[in-house]
Order: structure tokens, then sequence, then C-alpha cells
């Protein structure tokens, strides 16, 4: 049975981690302790005034992941296009990556998994014997445990040192978390989810484009199809307000410049964001034929989308 003492090891020094039940911690060697309480393995210090993920993890700690009297995360209702001919089209594009998931194996690493907000999303662990939950919020892994239970194992860390073994996840998910972090921390995330892959392992990393192109065209189509004739500008969501999650994106032209330690390629998980879906997409029979045309498209053109879309699905095999 796989358990989190087999994977776990100090983002620190790196050694492998004992587990003291009883006692409620991790503990290296060489005297390095961590907690474990609640069947959560606590790998982060509060954050300080110098945490570039400060206002990230107070959004989410602070009631982020707090609920409704309709079931709904306050971060849903904040980023989340919740009208239902909009909430089909984005559901249908989470469905759409479960592909990449089919195989199964042991451990799914979920990065930066909050508390699973879609049901869409749980369902990509049914052929997993374990879902590794990696995120910075502790209420989050709460509300995560409380879904998967015995099914998960429970982290709070940060993806730029990952509390993991190296080479011993089957598959990865990191869904809008990698653009959150500070531009000169996202290039480490992507190598520390590729570290902890195993050979012959699969990443899907959802991520966030700085400028693309597509979405200024579809805007522009649908302004068309509106009969407005004025050039609209596309917005971008930023975090302008306190106590938000940071949101840094950068440019397809960045990502191909590094020199990654893995060959990549582009799918998408959706061309567009929430505030076009807002503005510019009714809740009726038009809204429902515009989407579908645009699913049609990431379908039928998924690599064209990755690159020029808003919100690619970059996709890492680690070779057997």
């Amino acid at each position: 049975m796989a358990d989190i003492s087999d994977i776990v090891r100090c983002p620190s020094s790196h050694e492998r981690l004992t587990l003291d039940r009883a006692a409620g911690k991790f503990a290296t060697t060489n005297g390095i302790t961590y907690s474990f309480e609640n069947e959560i393995g606590c790998f982060l210090a509060s954050a300080s005034e110098n945490d570039g993920n400060r206002s990230t993890r107070t959004f989410y700690d602070e009631g982020g992941w707090a609920i409704d009297t309709d079931g709904l995360y306050e971060d849903t209702k904040r980023f989340v296009d919740t009208r239902p001919t909009s909430l089909r089209f984005t559901r249908a594009c989470m469905t759409r990556l479960g592909k990449y998931f089919n195989t199964g194996g042991q451990y799914l690493l979920d990065a930066g998994s909050g508390p699973i907000a879609h049901k869409e999303l749980l369902a990509y662990s049914d052929k997993f014997e374990k879902r590794v939950c990696l995120d910075l919020s502790v209420p989050a892994l709460h509300e995560a445990r409380r879904k998967l239970g015995d099914r998960g194992i429970y982290l709070q860390g940060d993806l730029t040192g990952l509390p993991i073994q190296s080479n011993v996840i089957d598959a990865v998910m990191s869904y809008h978390v990698i653009y959150q972090l500070p531009p000169h921390l996202q290039a480490a995330a992507f190598r520390e989810l590729w570290r902890v892959l195993k050979p012959g392992g699969v990443a899907v990393i959802v991520y966030w484009w700085a400028d693309p192109k597509l979405p200024r065209q579809v805007q522009r189509f649908a302004d068309i199809l509106r009969g407005k004739g004025r050039q609209p500008s596309y917005p971008t969501p930023q975090a302008a307000a306190t106590n938000v999650p940071d949101h840094n994106p950068l440019s397809l032209e960045w990502f191909k410049s590094q020199d990654w330690p893995f060959r990549y390629k582009f799918d998408t998980y959706r061309i567009v964001a929430n505030s076009f879906l807002q503005s510019s997409i009714p809740d009726d029979w038009r809204g429902a034929v515009f989407l579908g045309f645009l699913m049609t498209l990431q379908r039928l053109a998924p690599g064209y989308c990755g690159r020029h879309g808003l919100m690619p699905a970059i996709v890492l095999r680690k070779p057997a």
C-alpha cells in the first residue's frame, strides 16, 4: 500500500524522512523536523513579509476556499464564470484533458491542488492508487481530504522545492498555479515537477500566456457578431486588489527561450479568459453556439491554440 513516508523527502537537505505518527512529525537523520497533523505533512513556515507567495497564501488561508450556501468556493465565485453556458464550456475544457491520466498508476501529483474544486478534476485520479495533493494552504488540504479520505496524500509545500523524492510520481497535474509565482521562480517550478516524475510518466501544466494573439482575434469576432464596430482591447485580469492571488504570466517566447531539461508539446486548456466569457458570451443558445465553435477549434488545432490561446496545457513526457 502506497504511503506518505514512501515518497517524501526534506525540501532543504533532500534527505529521506522518517515519520513518527505518534509524535506527529517527520525527521531527518540530522535533526530537521516537520509537523504531521491530521494526515497533513507541513513543509512550510508561516508566511513572512519577504515571502514571494504571501498575497496568494493570505487569500487562500483567509477565505479563498470558504464555501457559500450554494456550495461555491470564494475562489470560484471570483474567478470562474458560473453561469450555466459558460460553466459547461469550462467543465468540458477540464474533462478533455483527462485523457492524459487514463493510464493510471500509483501516484498522481496534484501540484497546487486547492480543495479539488471541480468534480471534473476529481475524476482524474480514479485510476491511481493515491492522489498526492500539494498546496500552500492547509485549509485547502483539509477540504481535499474531506473528498478523498485515505485515497489521498496531503502535503503543504512549495512548488519550487517539492518535499517529494525524485522519479516517484506516475503523473503530474498543475493547473493555474505556476503563473501565480514570482516570475524569477517559475522556471524552477517547471523543473521540480519534471524531477519528481517517473520515467515513462506524463505531466500536464496549465499556464497563462502574457498577451497572446488568439484571444484578441476571438474578441474581435465576438464583437462583429454582436454588431459592434469598435476595435476592442482584450481584457487581461490582474490582481489589482489586496489579498488576492498573484498573477504573473510570462510569454510564449520566454518559455521557448528556457534551457529546459525536457521536451514538451502544447495542448490547450482554454483559449479565452473568464472576463471574455462574462463580457461577451450571452447565457443562451447564442453563447452555446459560439462556445461550441471555440471547443471545436481547440479540439481540431490543440497545438496552435496552446501556443497562441490564453491558457495552454504544456505536456511533458519523461522517457522510459
